[in-house]
């Protein structure tokens, strides 16, 4: 059965909010790093290793641009549904899931149900990376505070607001297969909340 017609399934919410950032506790980028490894285990698959290399490399750029200390954070499901997403072209499928001016989860999540099941025929190896997620273990999710000097985020309109490096697949999946909670936080590690 496709998620989007679960009883439990993705129910766009009303308009998100600005977050408002439940720190817990400064951190390094090395246990950012340790952090992604753990949660992210080497793939055996080629595309499974371009997208972790290039995590990596987006969160080492967020440190370049805005300096440690990194943050530990707990989102609330309003927070991770307001997250802004960089330009992801739906690996490589005929459908552009998050265009070049960037996107909220909420958002994506929307274009995803109303795509239906248009969207894995389109994009089978997005979708795959959707499935595969939706049943994987809650983890924590990399952002920065604002868009990144790096051409997939030059477009975005919201240029200081929480932003993806790590865990686009796992926020879209935890929206389609209901798996966002309502009431417990998720946590997160966040670089540049020092500067505002």
């Amino acid at each position: 059965m496709h998620p989007l017609s679960l009883p439990g399934g993705f129910c766009p919410p009303k308009k998100a909010e600005p977050p408002l950032v439940k720190i817990v506790e400064p951190v390094t980028t090395e246990e950012v790093l340790e952090t992604f490894q753990l949660t992210d285990p080497p793939h055996e698959d080629l595309s499974a290793r371009e997208a972790e290399s290039y995590a990596e490399k987006m969160m080492l750029l967020a440190v370049e641009q805005y300096g440690e200390p990194w943050h530990r954070v707990r989102l609330s499901r309003k927070e991770v549904l307001s997250v802004v997403l960089p330009w992801h072209r739906g690996e490589r499928g005929e459908l552009e899931l998050v265009p070049p001016t960037g996107a909220t989860v909420q958002e994506t999540l929307t274009k995803l149900s109303d795509w239906g099941d248009e969207y894995p025929t389109a994009n089978p190896l997005c979708w795959e990376k959707l499935h595969r997620n939706s049943t994987a273990d809650i983890s924590p999710l990399i952002l920065s505070a604002g868009a990144l000097d790096h051409p997939h985020y030059a477009e975005m309109r919201e240029r200081d607001s929480l932003t993806h490096l790590d865990g686009l697949h796992r926020m879209l999946a935890w929206g389609l297969w209901g798996r966002l909670p309502r009431f417990r936080r998720l946590d997160a590690y966040v670089v540049g909340l020092n500067l505002y």
